[in-house]
């Protein structure tokens, strides 16, 4: 049975936060509610307060200004999957919110419950690590922004205080001549969590790879980019060769991370296999 609790539904980001502060801590925000009705079901969840921000405008758009795309934080995964300006300057964000459980869950849940809910197999986290995106967090106490990566402290851990509230992600536009794909692996096709995933963009000049990004989901505690992998192919000719080099630096930055464990006979050849097909459908898609 769900615990009892107060809900609260504020119009302005300055009601949340104010709503936040007041609760010192036992209060839950929700949205799309999709990870939220779950915990509370379960008794995972028993906040005192539970604050309902879908009535809050500013959180509710998706802009642009100044060559920078800014995404509210209750924006729905459909809404990301169908937006022009997603799918024309972060077409990797827009490719992995199209994947992502049904279309229910798409109606429902929100980019910024995606975030805060931390989980390792988020699929909008590895597209935003690769498009440098950059987390607007406000409180009572003032507003800073954070890049997205410095939010995460371990599995389903954020590094946000109680009264904090995720109200925007921002991203630079990627340049028309960037390529960038998503793929992922799950137990099957529809309405699962994804088990592994891979993100790339990446910029070619004269035949090599002049600038890379690559992250991956599901096989570190925490989002990170495959730094080593990058310095590897900057430079590189676009073959195979390099390729399946690189994939052996994602795997050995996967272990690094997470250890031996058993699962990693399985996981490590997986990884390089996923990054390769990331590598080859961004050449495909945008040749």
């Amino acid at each position: 049975m769900i615990p009892p609790f107060e809900y609260k539904i504020p119009k302005t980001i300055e009601e949340a936060c104010d709503l936040l502060w007041q609760a010192e801590g036992k209060s839950k925000i929700i949205a799309g509610g999709t990870d939220l009705v779950i915990g509370l079901r379960n008794g995972d969840q028993s906040p005192q307060v539970i604050i309902d921000i879908t009535r809050i405008e500013e959180l509710r758009k998706i802009g642009e200004m100044n060559g920078v795309l800014s995404i509210g934080a209750a924006i729905t995964h459909s809404e990301l999957a169908s937006s022009s300006w997603v799918k024309k300057y972060g077409k990797v964000l827009s490719d992995a919110a199209s994947e992502i459980g049904s279309p229910q869950v798409r109606n429902l849940g929100t980019i910024g419950g995606n975030i805060i809910n931390a989980s390792p197999a988020a699929d909008t986290i590895p597209p935003l690590m690769v498009l440098n995106a950059m987390g607007r967090v406000v409180s009572k106490e003032g507003e800073r922004q954070v890049p997205l990566y410095q939010l995460f402290k371990g599995p389903y851990e954020t590094n946000l205080k109680p009264y904090e509230l995720l109200t925007q992600v921002i991203f630079l536009k990627l340049p028309s001549d960037m390529r960038s794909s998503f793929v992922r692996l799950a137990r099957r096709e529809a309405m699962a969590i994804a088990r592994m995933s891979v993100a790339v963009v990446f910029q070619i000049e004269r035949g090599k790879i002049e600038d890379i990004r690559i992250a991956v989901g599901s096989v570190t505690p925490t989002p990170q980019r495959m730094l080593e992998a990058e310095t590897f192919l900057k430079g590189k000719p676009l073959d195979e060769a390099s390729f399946q080099k690189a994939s052996h630096k994602v795997s050995e930055k996967m272990i690094s991370q997470s250890g031996i464990r058993p699962t990693t006979s399985y996981k490590k050849p997986v990884v390089e296999a996923l990054f390769i097909r990331a590598m080859r459908k961004a050449l495909e898609e945008q040749a």
